[in-house]
């Protein structure tokens, strides 16, 4: 079975510690990126489930989205864990609707898609006055708490006996998510528990790439001490300025054949759920084939993910989406100013800190001439300092009419592909 997940006896001390705290009080535990939180996660839940003879009906271990509850499934399964044991929060508060109070679920004015903010009012209720209800799971472990609401957490503390919340904010990208110091105060904690350290799976350039997008200078010194992992190829990130939407495109799809061909798992990363449609149709038309890391709803509304993550087909996802996955190439096309009028300012800086961060090895961002999104300003800063290649098509173009012009077969190969 093909898995993402390590064995336990290849995590490290600090992640270990981490798996094997004792449940005796509540846990909130800060990991960047590449610290190996989901790797924790799932080796934790398995931990105590084992430790401590808890029924899979007992414990839940809630994730961000239903792409990654997909993703840590492989995970789960070789742990021997069930998988009904992990999903959103959302959903298991939908089944605790149905279960206590109806099974129609309340819509959103117009009637377009559930209500869950209702969903989860009344799912408070329900704890407030059936006392029977409280303390009916043994543990919950929470994956990118930083992005759950206040409520959420009113919820969990009266749900469960024991908690424990993996939390990044650099990576929080929703206004309405529970600040650090609420989750504390919720769970009565003074301080946050454990840190893991990371930017462990990031290449260099990757991160020094990804720090650029770090708003506060202290933060982004503390995520930059903390690389060490070494490149083995010397590869900048590149940013191409297409001359048009269809070459931009045409580009990305040359990108994505080269990748292939060194047997890489490539991520493809857009703005919204309405460009990831368009930009897979748009490679399946230049004969790439892809998966689009969405989701279906079911006759009964259950989420069934439309994405395979034992193979290397490209996938194909939203920054939300992509949260918590983990790609060899990531790629970030259509970095216009049109396509992110839902997100301003320090949120997005953020949720371009979630992309960039999702690589491990190497990163390809693209947009239009005339159309570009403000932060190229950040990228032109990138280049300034030598951790990003920013080209144009003519730039492209000439170089290949160089590379004509010049290229002997004894000359000795450059091990830095930063302009594939």
């Amino acid at each position: 079975m093909q898995t993402w997940l390590l064995p336990r006896i290849d995590l490290t001390p600090e992640q270990l510690r981490v798996v094997e705290m004792p449940p005796d009080e509540h846990r909130v535990v800060l990991g960047s990126p590449g610290s190996g939180k989901t790797q924790v996660l799932a080796h934790r839940a398995a931990y105590l489930a084992e430790t401590y003879n808890i029924d899979p009906k007992r414990y839940r271990v809630f994730v961000f989205t239903n792409v990654i509850r997909e993703f840590i499934g492989s995970g789960l399964e070789f742990l021997g864990l069930p998988e009904e044991v992990s999903s959103t929060f959302d959903h298991w508060c939908r089944v605790l609707y149905n279960d206590y109070s109806s099974s129609f679920l309340p819509k959103k004015s117009g009637g377009r898609g559930i209500d869950f903010e209702r969903i989860r009012k009344q799912v408070l209720k329900f704890f407030n006055l059936r006392k029977e209800l409280r303390g009916s799971l043994d543990f919950v472990l929470v994956d990118e708490g930083q992005d759950l609401t206040p409520e959420v957490y009113e919820i969990l503390s009266l749900a469960s006996k024991h908690i424990t919340v993996f939390v990044d904010p650099m990576q929080k990208i929703f206004q309405e998510g529970a600040d650090e110091s609420f989750i504390l105060k919720k769970l009565n904690l003074d301080r946050r528990n454990a840190t893991l350290l990371g930017a462990y799976r990031n290449a260099p350039y990757v991160a020094h790439l990804a720090s650029y997008f770090i708003s506060n200078e202290e933060a982004k010194k503390k995520y930059l001490a903390q690389i060490y992992k070494e490149q083995k190829v010397r590869e900048r990130p590149l940013c191409y300025v297409a001359p048009s939407f269809d070459k931009e495109t045409d580009r990305l799809a040359e990108i994505v054949r080269q990748r292939q061909i060194m047997n890489e798992r490539i991520g493809i990363i857009v703005p919204t759920n309405r460009l990831l449609h368009s930009l897979a149709g748009k490679l399946r038309d230049r004969g790439i084939t892809v998966e689009t890391a969405i989701s279906k709803r079911d006759l009964v509304l259950n989420m069934e993910v439309i994405c395979n993550f034992g193979n290397n087909v490209p996938k194909v996802a939203t920054y939300h989406q992509a949260k918590g996955l983990t790609f060899d190439t990531v790629l970030l096309p259509r970095l216009v100013e049109s396509s992110f009028p839902w997100v301003k300012d320090v949120a997005r800086k953020r949720i371009l800190f979630v992309g960039i961060a999702r690589a491990t090895q190497w990163v390809y961002l693209s947009t239009v001439e005339g159309f570009e999104f403000k932060e190229m300003d950040v990228l032109r800063e990138a280049e300034k300092e030598g951790h990003l290649v920013i080209q144009y098509k003519a730039d492209f173009e000439r170089k290949d009419e160089r590379e004509e012009d010049e290229y002997e077969p004894d000359d000795e190969p450059e091990d830095d592909f930063s302009v594939l």
